[in-house]
């Protein structure tokens, strides 16, 4: 029984031992796997890695030229400082000094030096931790280069905006890849590594895969302490392509002027003291071609090459102004009494009213009196008695207006709103993109308001430019497009061609004729006359008063926009020349009173830049030369008519109404997104203000008056 129990004992010790040797020979063996056959070409590479240093050369984005050639956009060297993490992590003591020299704390750097999969594969490559520093700071480093191994001071091309303000919404900003951004990239394909720059908003952004070259780079030899022995590979950076606007240089200088000076003007010189922001676009009828776009107030994009100071960030992205707000495709306004062609254009269209129609203005509505009266009434107590439709528009009578939406109704007006473009995108291609704004009809509101039910008088305030209707800057554009073209409408474009950096033509864009909108010819002949006469002798006569209309007739509109509890803002449309269309220019004063008062007079000096009539034309001006107040009627609740810089021996004829209805804000259309990094986060928090704060909004009219020049 013993035997047999010690026989059982030792077949087990037996077993248990063979277990254990075949365990042991596994490890031995991979052992040996790891040690002789990996380990060779794995401290092979960790050692290369530690003998070398690769410094990347980043390559020069494209450049931005204008429509004649001129460079717009080009850029500089910046001094930009780059450290070995794993140099940093092991050597305390230089990460101390470099701390002191570049004053950041050192767990700033650290910070900046957080590992990512980018740095774990590559922890001997160079990263960036400080960009544009200082001649001063470069010199100390420079100086400090054998006590600093592993730093670097790279030689980076960055952006320079010659201009700073100039342009800063069309062209954009670029800044440091953030994670997110790294992550979409590289899931689209593209190589991206943190630290490297691209373009946030703007053209810079809209075509970052053109603008953007191929970087560089040199493999440094280095010794223990990482110092360069001998330069091993040294690889080219390839510049980006170029890209050709559609942009006059100087019709953009003197469109970005023209509103500055006129926003200090009415600040200084009237009752509108909140006339701070405004847009300004100008387009070739022809071809769609954007010939200036400007919105104010602006930001200096140079701003964000390097390290922002704290009160400048601060100043920038709690500007209640929403200076990162590009106003000509995302500022939504209600377009007032430039709105009137289409009410002309949707009666004449559906055969309710012919050239030869009279309506007869008494000063107030026949059915609603006090609640809608004529504008002219309101101010100055007299009305337009007889008035056919081109009367009506030149007059900007809203009698005419009225009695023609009496005939068509909202639906009507509502349709050839959607056919001249409002409430759809023009298709141009603009980062962060274009909001569509709103026109509504019963239907509309029916599903979308608490009220429900549509009332006859809000389609007289539709018919005028009110209430439920809202544009932004460059669909109002296309409108007066339209009229110019006889109807046919060009996508609107910002780039005509993309060269590579020889000059070779990669690309062109040519134009795009989005609609042919059809009308008999009478139809747009009598909308161009009524347009033509507002010039001459309308509402606008005075500001055009010594433009020599004889050589550059021009037709326009005003338009008084309200929104209480904000001050009426001005708008101007015009195109010219009458008889063969160049140039299409729309003017948005916000906050700025009239349209004739505030916003004509920078159209007039954008046309007399464009026509180059700045030196032929001798302008005496109430700001350059004289004080004394233009003589013309005005209400005195207006702009007075010192309130523009233009001729002194000016006079006009007829004066803006004043807004009186009363107006509930609804909400604004889904506001795009546009980053998601720390910047672009306030730039979208900026933007979503602007939604609640701008004078801009869909609003709802009340049964009130409402008016406009």
């Amino acid at each position: 029984m013993r035997d047999t129990i010690v026989k059982i004992n030792e077949r087990k010790f037996r077993f248990l031992a063979g277990i254990v040797l075949i365990i042991f020979l596994v490890l031995m063996v991979r052992l040996w796997v790891l040690q002789i056959i990996q380990g060779a070409s794995i401290y092979t590479v960790k050692s290369k890695q530690n003998q070398t240093r690769t410094i990347k050369i980043n390559a020069p984005r494209g450049l931005f030229y204008d429509r004649k050639g001129e460079i717009m956009v080009t850029s500089r060297i910046s001094h930009n400082v780059s450290v070995v993490p794993e140099d940093m992590k092991n050597n305390p003591e230089i990460l101390s000094q470099l701390s002191k020299i570049l004053n950041l704390s050192e767990a700033e750097i650290r910070e900046k030096l957080k590992p990512n999969p980018q740095r774990r594969a590559n922890p001997y490559d160079y990263a960036p931790i400080y960009q544009d520093i200082d001649p001063e700071t470069t010199i100390k480093l420079y100086e400090s280069k054998l006590d600093l191994p592993g730093v670097e001071v790279d030689e980076v091309p960055v952006r320079s905006y010659q201009n700073g303000e100039f342009a800063s919404h069309l062209f954009g900003y670029i800044r440091e890849i953030n994670v997110q951004e790294l992550e979409q990239m590289t899931q689209k394909g593209y190589q991206y590594r943190l630290g490297d720059l691209i373009g946030k908003t703007g053209l810079e952004r809209t075509y970052e895969d053109i603008l953007r070259g191929s970087d560089g780079g040199k493999v440094y030899e280095v010794d223990i302490r990482g110092r360069p022995l001998r330069l091993l590979e040294n690889r080219e950076p390839v510049p980006g392509n170029n890209l050709h606007l559609t942009i006059d240089h100087q019709l953009q200088l003197a469109a970005e002027k023209a509103l500055e000076e006129q926003l200090l003007h009415i600040q200084k010189n009237t009752r509108y003291k909140n006339a701070k922001s405004g847009a300004v676009v100008a387009l070739d009828p022809r071809n769609g071609n954007i010939l200036a776009m400007v919105s104010k107030p602006a930001f200096d994009p140079n701003l964000f090459v390097g390290v922002i100071p704290p009160e400048v960030a601060d100043k920038l992205y709690n500007n209640p102004l929403h200076p990162f707000m590009n106003r000509v495709i995302q500022g939504e306004f209600a377009p007032g009494s430039t709105f009137k062609p289409v009410t002309v254009f949707s009666a004449l269209m559906e055969n309710q009213v012919d050239e030869n129609e009279k309506f007869q203005c008494l000063g107030l509505d026949p059915v609603w009196k006090r609640r809608f009266p004529c504008w002219i009434y309101g101010e100055q107590g007299k009305n337009h008695g007889w008035q056919n439709i081109v009367d009506g528009l030149k007059n900007s009578c809203n009698i005419v207006m009225a009695e023609l939406c009496r005939k068509t109704g909202p639906e009507v007006l509502a349709k050839y709103s959607r056919y001249f473009g409002f409430g759809r995108p023009t298709g141009i291609n603009l980062y962060p993109g274009e909001r569509l704004g709103l026109v509504a009809d019963p239907d509309w509101k029916m599903k979308n308001t608490k009220e429900k039910e549509w009332y006859p008088l809000e389609t007289l305030h539709f018919g005028i430019g009110q209430g439920y209707l809202t544009v932004t800057p460059l669909q109002l554009a296309q409108l007066y497009a339209a009229i110019a073209n006889n109807g046919k409408v060009y996508r609107p474009q910002l780039v005509t061609k993309i060269t590579s950096p020889s000059g070779d033509t990669l690309k062109k864009f040519q134009p795009k004729l989005t609609a042919e909108l059809k009308a008999s010819r009478d139809v747009y002949s009598i909308l161009q006359q009524g347009l033509s006469e507002v010039v001459s002798g309308g509402t606008a006569a005075w500001v055009f008063n010594g433009f020599p209309l004889d050589k550059f007739p021009v037709a326009g509109k005003t338009g008084t926009v309200q929104k209480p509890p904000y001050d009426n803002s001005g708008v101007f449309a015009c195109y010219a020349p009458t008889n063969k269309p160049e140039i299409v220019v729309i003017v948005l004063i916000e906050q700025g009173g009239s349209g004739s008062g505030g916003a004509a007079p920078v159209a007039r000096k954008i046309l007399e830049s464009y026509f180059n009539l700045n030196k032929k034309l001798e302008r005496t001006t109430t700001t350059e030369k004289t004080n004394k107040p233009i003589k013309r009627i005005e209400d005195k609740r207006e702009a007075k008519p010192e309130d523009s810089p233009v001729s002194e021996n000016s006079n006009r004829e007829v004066k803006t109404e004043e807004p009186k209805k009363k107006l509930e804000e609804q909400p604004a259309p889904e506001t795009p997104i546009l980053e998601q990094s720390e910047i672009q986060e306030k730039v979208e928090e900026a933007a979503d203000k602007s939604e609640s704060e701008s004078a801009f909004d869909p609003v709802q009219p009340e049964n009130t008056v409402s008016a406009g020049e």
